[in-house]
């Protein structure tokens, strides 16, 4: 989660909005209303990216943000967090407090960096490979019993392939 949240009132020009995204690198801020408390969130995709300047000038943020229905709580466990945002297909959620006011905001950039610290690299995982346990040694002789089996299974094989070609249809 990250705690130091960037946000923006719901009265503020779209345009403002958008320069603040690209000045600080990010992809969401968190909209306040006019008590300060958290109404939604709008993020770059909202906001339409580079071909939408005309709109973003004309508009406030209140009607291009996302009204939040999803929040999380502080105490919410992270795999929670990411089950939410998957199902809801968002890119965001914002942390609130049982009294109302804003935690944090939890970003799939955070879930990535989580599951960076907790899974070791591909190129560790391949050094603690277990070394190849050495081969059994061969029977000295076949028994009656394992060539019948092998006999089975050449039949079964050759069975299959005159079926198979018996239902191919002829060639013209």
């Amino acid at each position: 989660m990250t705690r130091r949240v960037q946000t923006v009132a719901h009265t503020e020009n779209a345009e403002a909005a958008w320069n603040l995204m690209r000045w600080k690198r990010i992809h969401h801020l968190v909209v306040t209303g006019e008590g300060g408390e958290v109404v939604g969130v709008v993020s770059a995709r909202d906001l339409g990216g580079r071909d939408r300047d005309e709109i973003r000038r004309t508009h406030p943020i209140g009607a291009m943000m996302t009204a939040y229905a999803v929040k999380a709580t502080p105490d919410m466990p992270v795999r929670q967090a990411a089950n939410v945002m998957r199902g809801w297909n968002i890119g965001c959620l914002p942390v609130i407090e049982p009294d109302g006011t804003l935690a944090g905001i939890v970003t799939v950039s955070d879930l990535l960096r989580l599951l960076a610290e907790q899974v070791s690299s591909p190129a560790r995982a391949k050094q603690a490979k277990p070394a190849k346990p050495a081969k059994p040694a061969k029977p000295a002789k076949a028994t009656k019993q394992s060539k019948q089996s092998r006999k089975v299974v050449k039949i079964g094989r050759a069975a299959k392939t005159s079926a198979a070609r018996k239902s191919r249809p002829a060639r013209a």
